[in-house]
């Protein structure tokens, strides 16, 4: 059993919400999960009316994230929310149980912090600086992982990308390893010539491996 769960439950709040209980951490309030989610959200109500994309660090069962959508859709047409969860079996819970209906709305779950880096989509999520906001019974719960997403320092070695790139771009990394490398991406940048999607690529991986991501 995932030591994570060793002590794993889905209560009833006195309203008759769903709300887990994880080694001892309930993850809302046992009377009223929503009133307990609208009160966390008005610490970040003025965030929230200038920043479209947001990460959360922590599912819960959803009543904070919910909260945050209602916000975002009364000052955007248009916005997002990404959440991390580290705990493959209360996503699948919440999906079974109750999952959103805003479709702005996606899940990552990613067992490595290591792997939330080699995520194309989620690493260009980051680029766009959401604001992120912690649930804060998760982040207990969770807290070495979330911790070590906060302090995580994406590898300077552009060679740890090559992975991630197309064939195409595989290729020049295979004719222009090292410092041959950079010169490329900067012969891109002083060019002047249109871009196509590989040039895009080289010059977005010549700024994640500068990146360093603090919470």
């Amino acid at each position: 059993m995932d030591e994570r769960n060793s002590q794993y439950e889905l209560q009833r709040s006195r309203n008759g919400l769903t709300v887990p209980v994880i080694n001892g951490v309930y993850l809302h309030s046992i009377y009223n999960p929503v009133k307990e989610a609208e009160a966390f959200i008005d610490g970040h109500a003025e965030t929230l009316k200038y920043k479209n994309k947001v990460l959360v660090l922590g599912l819960g069962f959803g009543y904070h994230v919910e909260e945050i959508a209602r916000h975002l859709n009364s000052h955007h047409g248009d916005y997002e929310i990404i959440i991390l969860e580290p705990n493959q079996r209360l996503i699948d819970d919440f999906i079974s149980t109750r999952k959103f209906e805003d479709t702005n709305i996606k899940i990552i779950f990613k067992e490595k912090i290591k792997d939330l880096f080699t995520d194309w989509n989620f690493v260009s999520y980051l680029m766009n600086k959401p604001c992120i906001i912690k649930h804060d019974a998760s982040f207990i719960l969770n807290k070495d992982y979330f911790t070590k997403f906060l302090a995580y320092q994406a590898p300077k070695d552009i060679l740890n990308y090559k992975s991630i790139l197309t064939e195409k771009s595989q290729s020049i990394f295979n004719e222009n390893l090292g410092q041959n490398l950079d010169s490329y991406v900067q012969g891109i940048k002083e060019s002047g010539k249109k871009l196509e999607r590989n040039d895009f690529l080289l010059l977005a991986l010549e700024e994640i491996k500068n990146l360093n991501y603090q919470g």
